[in-house]
């Protein structure tokens, strides 16, 4: 099988995405999945919605959505920064064509995709574009037998932005297990159990680390990266932003 990366949860974080493929192509990587959420929250959605035009894959997220329509469900922060996001889309400053290739590009993004065993979505299985699955899911016996249920095998989610890797553990359907990276030496091996890898976020992880995280596969084994960025930068260009609340840029120095 092939090597790839996968990443979610950008969040037009520009210097952390950059600093991630930096890191792909180290490693000779050239095929990278993403699991949506390239916008939200950041100060350079044009700029990392055009680095997505080259990937091998990009689904739908929940924030990519609301871009396109109004946002539903969000908070005050996160909807100012979704308008102010549409705004910079549709501003006369960027180029016709560089306008309608982004909003067709974000059109055109499907909500799932399935490639041999594996399943690629933004939420969950059950809802691939905003069901959270959270660590103490697993004490959420019905709900992860739904959740399994749709799935064949082996599946890759965001959204949470919290990484690790979720097992079905028993013949009981809803009994499941959830790993953290540090648990698990940053590797995991699909062994044919069902099994949900969480990739962590690029642009704004919610572990307490505030470094940009991915994963790359290789066969049937997953690794966890973490990347340092230049977090300052980000911020800055935050704060210099009306439409874009302070704490985005301070709760990235502490990964929250």
């Amino acid at each position: 099988m092939s090597t790839f990366a996968v990443i979610s949860d950008v969040h037009a974080n520009l210097e952390a995405l950059d600093a991630v493929l930096a890191d792909v192509a180290r490693r000779g990587i050239v095929s990278v999945y993403c699991l949506g959420d390239v916008l939200g929250y950041g100060p350079n959605p044009c700029e990392c919605l055009d680095r997505a035009l080259d990937w091998h894959l990009t689904v739908l997220g929940n924030h990519d959505m609301a871009a396109m329509f109004d946002p539903d469900g969000f908070g005050a922060s996160a909807e100012r920064a979704i308008f102010w996001h549409r705004a910079r889309l549709e501003s006369a400053d960027e180029p016709r064509a560089a306008r309608e290739r982004r909003w067709n590009f974000l059109a055109e993004r499907p909500r799932s995709h399935r490639a041999g065993d594996f399943l690629f979505v933004h939420g969950s299985p059950r809802n691939p574009l905003n069901e959270y699955l959270f660590p103490e899911d697993v004490y959420n016996q019905r709900k992860m037998a739904r959740v399994g249920d749709l799935m064949e095998r082996y599946c890759f989610c965001g959204h949470t932005h919290v990484p690790g890797a979720f097992v079905q553990t028993g013949d009981d359907a809803g009994a499941w297990e959830f790993f953290a990276p540090t648990e698990v030496h940053d590797f995991w091996r699909f062994d044919g159990r069902k099994t949900i890898i969480n990739v962590g976020s690029v642009g704004q992880p919610r572990d307490q680390d505030w470094r940009a995280c991915y994963v790359t596969v290789e066969g049937w084994d997953v690794n966890w990266h973490r990347v340092p960025y230049d977090v300052e930068a980000t911020a800055a260009k935050i704060y210099a932003v009306p439409d874009l609340d302070n704490f985005l840029g301070d709760r990235l120095r502490e990964g929250r």
